[in-house]
């Protein structure tokens, strides 16, 4: 199996967590937790000595490929040990079967993830397997324990195997200190109590009232496991913390879509945007309504699935790999007019469809046992079901949603949807048709079932008001609705239809409908209040006035958002269809007759030497060993270094003397650092370690057992440092070879048109955390949504001069990660300027606001510098502009001005 690269938001959330771990690890876990991620820190159950915290992930974001990456992140940044003890919960038992194969597969991503770090030797158990881990291998091995929730959730820990005494941990027990048993006590139900004696029929408990049990349980909680929660919102009730407690955690980390606010730490949240420009899900969805009831929905299903077959066929000549996309109808109810088999019957019989492509999966008919959807021999298109289908179950081809079942009411539909918006293979496709995803409803209107479908998405598949502005679209927007007929071009756009929202507990004041967009409608005999177009803060204040109760309020404040998402997606020029003009990147020629390359730091930095022996690179400023309380035993097993913790019994906390070697620990230190020093032969790596190590020892004068102690904290710093030692070196090279200053040739820097950036609708991964989401309407950004900007201060001010610029057509609130973010090269990466904007002429503009604190500061002279560079080079096409609120005299007005004219 391929190795699978980490996407961009999946690196940026497990990054995220290293830098909470550390920063917890050094001040606790609510200061770091606030300083991260903005907001107070929940302590919850767990009190402050436990950080808990939750990834939120949404439907289709790859969860589990994180966990598994988080368990040695933890290990290293929180725990620092070797070895560790990772619980890995799940919801289900499907779940936990599935989990385990992965997990135990070589060469499975998720397994890799673990390998990695840890080796094959790796083990991954089941609860039963627990006692079969000899007691030696317990901080020598990572171990892996995969169970359910449910194992451990029980209010008579009695009735759970993993509470009850066990002979078979016996020799684990019998190997404790009494000063590590004493944790035991003060965890719930972890004592053998004087009624468990008395009801032992066999004598083995006699004499044991009061002690530990030898429990799985407890021995687990002996090993202060990483808890990894999987669908955590299922884990909020009395019962599971208890559970949890009980486990005695030293982390727990929780993964959901779906998290509850109320006493949940999101410490990341992935957005629908991120997922789609990733390649893991389709947007958007293209949303048909079928007022006409569900034949003509179904009809309108089949016709869609024939025609992206056609794109599919045409997609893989072009050698995009094999698709044959599936429709998944969610039938009515048993009893009512459609049920599963009356719809197999209806495709078969009535639209003429081959039975061999139609299967029923539900409860009573599982038509989906031993087939493989994916494999090209498959007939199957049409796949019938009513609820959930078997949890675990997957269908890479899914790309049609039909409900014959209302939305609003039906049962289960975002477990079907979830499966549509999954890209096959986490691959763009070479056809528009193939990247999107499709539903086909019984709805009265566009805007009826826009809102159904809305309100699924955010309650149930984690994604919020701001996601579904553009996850939803109507059939207007997608190429293949028409009359089927070929046509060289997309056919032009046909006007959106309206977005409508019906306010059921507000009354229609003389007020309130003489505002804009307000009516009164009657619905199934009953009359509503009924808003089109954006709404406005005074219109929402004065419903607000009519309604009584905190809830009431929060309610409406959500369905207005919900409302205005949906009306800035058609707003927006992106989804409109509107092109934004291209970027010129930059790309360098050693002379004039020298093929053009790109130019990037990596560029610079190979024409760069460090010196790794000299005494700057050997010394790590800022590195201080401190010693801890558990004492250390270093030793080799086979050809991998662990060190892992060891009572006082195995090793004396000897600074004089003793078994550790440099040796030693320069091969662990290798071992973690051989990533981060990658342009080093092993050779060099080691010899460079053995310096910066034998420099601590001598010239600062750190006891030996002591750096093994602070080893995580040591290779911590010495990637820090090397990565500053580059950066220097880099800063030197990209000045005289970039931007021309210094006695050396510079490269010849010009524009290349040839490979240029491109704004794409639906490729804007706007980080959740950080949209913007205040009150104020841009009108010009290309998007619908923006990324990082707060609603007020100086920085939203520029953004506002520019969205009301009258030489500005469209605009971009820049992203500041590629390939979705336009970046220039400078000798530490890439600069983002704030904002992009092209010009009502067709020339593009590169925008950089600035506070007056960072005008002097020397990277911020190169971004200026680089940006300038960039411009002089398109040959008159693109301008930049370095703005502040007041620079030379010229209020931001004048500079903005000045830059477009």
């Amino acid at each position: 199996m391929t190795p699978l690269t980490l996407k961009s938001y999946q690196q940026a959330a497990l990054d995220t967590l290293a830098a909470f771990a550390r920063a917890a690890r050094m001040r606790g876990a609510a200061p770091a937790f606030g300083e991260l991620a903005g907001r107070p820190y929940q302590s919850g159950a767990f009190g402050g000595d436990v950080p808990c915290v939750c990834l939120r992930i949404p439907t289709g974001g790859g969860k589990t490929v994180m966990a598994a990456h988080a368990v040695p992140l933890l290990a290293r940044g929180w725990a620092a040990v070797d070895a560790p003890v990772a619980v890995w919960l799940v919801p289900s038992d499907a779940i936990r079967v599935q989990t385990l194969k992965a997990l135990r597969t070589p060469g499975h991503s998720y397994r890799s993830a673990l390998a990695d770090a840890y080796g094959e030797g790796l083990r991954v158990c089941t609860l039963e397997e627990v006692a079969q881990i000899a007691p030696p291998d317990w901080g020598r091995q990572a171990v892996v324990v995969v169970a359910t929730i449910q194992s451990f959730r029980i209010e008579d820990a009695g009735q759970r195997n993993v509470y009850s005494f066990s002979e078979s941990f016996e020799s684990h027990f019998r190997a404790v200190p009494a000063r590590a048993l004493a944790a035991l006590h003060e965890l719930p139900d972890a004592l053998v109590t004087e009624e468990d004696v008395a009801g032992d029929a066999t004598g083995v408990l006699a004499g044991f009232a009061g002690q530990p049990r030898w429990s799985l349980a407890n021995w687990l909680a002996l090993q202060q496991p990483l808890l990894i929660v999987d669908e955590a919102h299922n884990a909020k009730t009395d019962k599971s913390f208890t559970a949890l407690q009980r486990l005695n955690p030293s982390f727990i980390l929780e993964l959901t879509a779906t998290p509850i606010a109320a006493s949940t730490n999101v410490l990341y949240h992935v957005s629908a945007q991120e997922l789609a420009a990733e390649d893991m899900i389709k947007l958007p969805i293209v949303l048909a309504e079928h007022p006409e009831g569900w034949p003509a929905a179904v009809f309108g299903a089949v016709q869609t699935q024939r025609k992206l077959e056609a794109e599919a066929l045409k997609d893989e000549a072009a050698g995009r790999g094999y698709v044959r996309p599936i429709v998944l109808f969610q039938a009515q109810n048993a009893g009512e007019e459609m049920p599963p088999e009356k719809l197999r019957d209806y495709l078969v019989d009535e639209l003429k469809l081959p039975a061999s492509q139609v299967v029923v999966a539900t409860g009573a008919t599982r038509g989906l046992e031993d087939i493989d959807l994916a494999a090209r021999d498959c007939p199957v298109r049409y796949v019938v079901t009513v609820q959930a289908l078997r949890e675990g179950w997957d269908c890479p081809f899914a790309y049609v949603l039909c409900s014959l079942q209302r939305l609003t009411s039906a049962t289960a539909v975002e477990q079907l949807l979830g499966r549509v918006l999954r890209m096959p293979y986490a691959v763009w496709r070479g056809s528009e048709a193939l990247n999107r995803a499709y539903a086909h409803v019984c709805a009265a209107e566009f805007s009826q079932a826009a809102h159904a479908l809305a309100d699924r998405l955010i309650q149930h598949m984690g994604f919020e008001a701001l996601d579904v502005a553009s996850m939803i679209a109507p059939p207007s927007s997608l190429p293949l609705w028409g009359d089927g007929s070929e046509q060289e071009q997309p056919p032009a756009p046909a006007p959106q239809a309206s977005i409508t929202t019906h306010f059921a507990a507000v009354a229609g004041t003389p007020e309130l409908l003489a505002l804009p967009g307000v009516q009164m409608q009657t619905l199934a005999g009953v009359t509503q209040v009924v808003v089109t177009g954006h709404i406005a803060e005074a219109t929402e204040a004065l419903m607000l006035k009519q309604l009584r109760g905190a809830r009431k309020q929060e309610q409406l404040r959500e369905q207005v958002a919900q409302h205005n998402a949906l009306v800035a997606a058609q707003a927006a020029p992106a989804s409109r269809g509107l092109p934004f003009a291209p970027l010129p990147t930059l790309g360098y020629r050693l002379d004039a007759q020298a093929p053009l390359w790109p130019l990037e730091r990596e560029a610079v930095l190979e024409t760069v030497e460090l010196d790794m022996f000299g005494p700057q690179a050997v010394q790590l400023p800022g590195f201080h060993a401190a010693q801890e309380s558990d004492v250390f035993e270093i030793g080799m097993d086979g050809a991998r270094v662990t060190l892992r913790a060891a009572g006082s019994e195995q090793m004396a906390m000897d600074y004089g003397g003793s078994s550790i070697d440099v040796q030693t620990l320069v091969g662990w230190l290798d071992q973690s650092l051989f990533k981060a020093l990658g342009d080093l032969t092993q050779p060099q790596r080691r010899a460079y370690l053995a310096a910066v190590v034998n420099h601590q020892l001598h010239a600062c004068g750190v006891p030996l057992v002591l750096l093994a102690q602070n080893r995580f904290r040591l290779a911590q710093a010495i990637e820090s440092h090397v990565a500053d030692l580059r950066d220097a070196a880099a800063g030197r090279a990209f000045r005289q070879q970039v931007l021309g200053q210094g006695d050396g040739t510079a490269w010849l820097v010009e524009p290349d048109w040839a490979h240029p950036h491109v704004f794409e609708p639906g490729r804007y991964p706007a980080p959740a955390a950080s949209r913007y989401g205040g009150r104020y309407r841009f009108g010009k950004h290309y998007f619908p949504v923006l990324a990082d900007l707060k609603d007020g201060g100086q920085e939203f001010q520029c953004a506002q001069l520019i969205d009301r610029h009258p030489r500005v057509r469209h605009w971009v609130r820049n992203l500041d990660t590629a390939p979705c973010g336009f970046g220039l090269p400078t000798s530490r990466g890439r600069f983002y300027a704030d904002f992009v904007a092209e010009l009502l002429d067709g020339h593009v503009a590169l925008l950089e606001f600035k506070g007056a604190h960072l005008l002097n500061d020397p990277y911020e002279i190169e971004k200026r510098q680089v940006g300038e560079l960039w411009a002089r080079a398109s040959g008159g096409r693109a301008v930049f502009g370095w703005l502040t609120m007041e620079q030379g005299g010229k209020t931001l007005v004048q500079q903005l001005d000045a830059v477009l004219a």
